[in-house]
């Protein structure tokens, strides 16, 4: 088999943060250097389903089903195109919520059972897209990935929220996961506020290095490319460049590579 790209966790257990742009705005990123990506939708509200242009039918199989039961290789049975070029996705359905209070002891392996075996070779990167909680859907990605991207917006919440997710990444790496990294925290819908600009500082104190040197901005080129299904490197509203500078320069800094050479 081929060389495998990780598989990376975009997260933060709190909502409207901006993990669905950053993953889409990752993928799109990629796809504008001639990269392809996968896109596994872990996130009930479904939001990288929808902007990806994908209706989920009764004939398609979902992240639901991937977690539903023990399966190897499962995974490879739920990868769909999508309207973006050079980006496949696994779907995810509103059903995805009832796993939260799935008691079955094997739960959190079945999503890292379902991608064994797996050929990914043809991605640049796997991109899980989480909700934006610490429950049991995230601990399943958690231990099915080989990295965890952070993104936060830099306000009062931000340390704290960080901090509780780095401890859930340095768990889950002491037993079921070793292989798992915290690669970086990505700083998301950002403006030139006293508040937002001492926030970044106070992350960047704390975290060091591993705070990426490139921002989001918060713009309305995001939000309204999002609603267009339209990748942000191939949309022209609002301020879209400053967008599309920021997702390339924030790629350079991201490795995908299991050989660490980065993308």
């Amino acid at each position: 088999m081929s060389a495998q790209p990780r598989k990376i966790a975009i997260c933060n257990q709190k909502g409207g943060v901006g993990k669905t742009a950053t993953t889409l705005g990752l993928a799109s990123a990629l796809a504008d250097a001639g990269r392809h990506t996968l896109v596994v939708d872990m996130d009930p509200q479904c939001n990288a389903t929808k902007g990806l242009g994908v209706s989920v039918d009764s004939e398609m199989r979902t992240t639901y089903d991937l977690m539903t039961a023990m399966a190897e290789g499962r995974a490879a049975d739920a990868i769909v195109a999508t309207e973006w070029d050079k980006v496949d996705l696994i779907p995810a359905h509103q059903t995805l919520a009832n796993i939260e209070s799935d008691g079955a002891n094997d739960l959190i392996f079945r999503l890292d059972v379902a991608f064994e075996g797996v050929d990914l070779s043809p991605y640049s990167a796997v991109l899980f897209d989480c909700p934006p909680s610490l429950g049991k859907i995230l601990f399943a990605v958690l231990c099915a990935c080989d990295g965890v991207i952070a993104v936060t917006e830099p306000t009062i919440d931000s340390v704290d929220g960080v901090e509780n997710l780095r401890e859930t990444i340095q768990n889950v790496k002491k037993r079921p996961n070793p292989r798992l990294e915290l690669d970086k925290i990505v700083l998301s819908r950002k403006r030139r506020t006293g508040e937002h600009i001492f926030r970044e500082n106070e992350l960047r104190d704390t975290y060091g290095h591993i705070v990426a040197r490139t921002g989001i901005p918060e713009l309305a080129a995001r939000q309204d490319a999002h609603s267009s299904r339209t990748p942000i490197h191939l949309f022209t509203g609002g301020k879209a460049t400053a967008l599309r500078v920021a997702y390339s320069d924030l790629l350079q800094e991201l490795t995908f590579e299991k050989t660490g050479v980065a993308v």
